[in-house]
Formats: structure tokens, sequence, C-alpha cells
């Protein structure tokens, strides 16, 4: 009986561990949703800063506003690439555990098979 027990809390715990991995699956797509999003912000502040540095109109002025918007970008790309490193390391993180719950299954499994 007792490990009858021990098998019910390792498939309770591997039902958990699936939960924070489906979690941790969706947080990574969101998180490298938000990255692509900012990278293509600063290309098109940069083609902007291009495009409209060429128009020449208070080209002082609307250099620095440019250059300001890029610099903008590149930190939200930045601040977007840590967070998406972040749930990279928490995607790894949540698979190990969800391997590892999973093999003690296996291992109650066999041996109640055995007895």
């Amino acid at each position: 009986m007792e490990v009858l027990a021990h098998l019910k809390e390792a498939l309770e715990a591997l039902r958990e561990r699936s939960q924070n991995l489906i979690a941790a699956i969706a947080a990574h797509a969101e998180a490298r949703l938000g990255y692509e999003a900012a990278l293509d912000a600063l290309e098109d502040a940069r083609a902007r800063a291009i495009r409209e540095g060429l128009e020449g109109r208070n080209e002082q002025a609307r250099q620095a506003e440019l250059l300001e918007k890029a610099q903008e970008e590149e930190n939200a790309v930045r601040s977007a690439r840590a967070v998406y490193r972040v749930t990279e390391a928490n995607l790894e993180m949540a698979r190990v555990a969800w391997s590892l719950e999973k093999e003690v299954l296996r291992a109650l499994t066999a041996l109640l098979g055995d007895r």
C-alpha cells in the first residue's frame, strides 16, 4: 500500500509539473512575440530615421528626435530580450522538473509491477 500511496503522490506531482510546463510554454511564446515585436519596432524606427532624415526639415532637431526614438526602441529590445531569456530558463527548468517526475512515476510503476 505504501508504494501505491507514493504512486498517487508522484502522479499528482506529475500533473502539477505538467501544468507548470504548459504555463512556461505559454510565457515563453508570449515573451518571444514581445521580443519579435520590439525588434520590428526598432527596425521601423531605424527605417523612419533614415527616411525622415532625408526629408531635411529642421534637420538637427529631427535627427535628435529620431535618435531618441531609436534609443528608446533599442532599450525596449534589450528589455524584451531579457524577459525572453528568463522565460527560456524557466521553460527549461519546467521541462527538467516534468521529466524527473515522469521518471519517478515510471520507477514507482515498475516497483508496483514487481510486487
